[in-house]
């Protein structure tokens, strides 16, 4: 899931008790966290993207190696690694587990919206251990759809909530989210099952 995990900072950030602990960008950190530790492991070669040029990627061809970042072992020390660095800086219990419910739920969307996943490493076998669906290389139409209707939801939802509570988004702020989050998950679509160098050379 891309834009996805980005919308899930949405929901602590709608609540004005949460709003009073931690800024926005906090919150977009805490669900982007693994993806950032994923990025930093492909950039020093720990972890692989293929194709590593983003023009010629697309989400059915791709082929990713995350298995620092985000097979499930490995995500289950992150969880207590965020949440433990969140408590000691911010001395808040609450920051701490929203955190923690942010990391897990980053897994949690990648394994019902993206790529397949493992417990640790590449099965060896056919009987090992798969999670996830992986839309992304299975039907990443189907996969992007869905991640656009959570974006979409995620958005009407959020804004919803902030007017009930008397402390409504303004309009610039709903264009600047819609725009991102569903605008961009919108243009994926375009890369589903092929690259824009075939979509723009066919």
């Amino acid at each position: 899931m891309v834009m996805g995990h980005y919308a899930t900072a949405l929901i602590p950030y709608a609540y004005k008790s949460n709003r009073n602990l931690a800024p926005f960008w906090f919150f977009l950190l805490a669900t982007q966290a693994l993806d950032f530790i994923m990025l930093f492991l492909v950039m020093i070669g720990v972890e692989s993207v293929e194709p590593g040029n983003f023009f010629a990627a697309s989400f059915k061809h791709m082929v990713v190696d995350m298995t620092y970042s985000h097979d499930i072992l490995p995500v289950v020390g992150w969880s207590i690694l965020f949440t433990a660095i969140t408590f000691a800086v911010f001395k808040s219990p609450r920051l701490a587990l929203i955190v923690f419910a942010l990391t897990v739920l980053h897994e949690l969307m990648d394994l019902f919206v993206g790529f397949e996943h493992y417990w640790f490493g590449a099965p060896t076998s056919a009987d090992s251990t798969v999670f996830g669906l992986g839309l992304y290389n299975s039907a990443p139409l189907m996969g992007i759809l869905m991640e656009l209707v959570i974006c979409a939801g995620l958005l009407v939802w959020y804004f919803r909530k902030r007017a009930v509570d008397g402390a409504p988004v303004s309009q610039r702020s709903k264009l600047i989210l819609s725009w991102v989050l569903v605008g961009f998950t919108a243009f994926l679509l375009t890369i589903a099952n092929q690259s824009l160098i075939d979509l723009f050379s066919s």
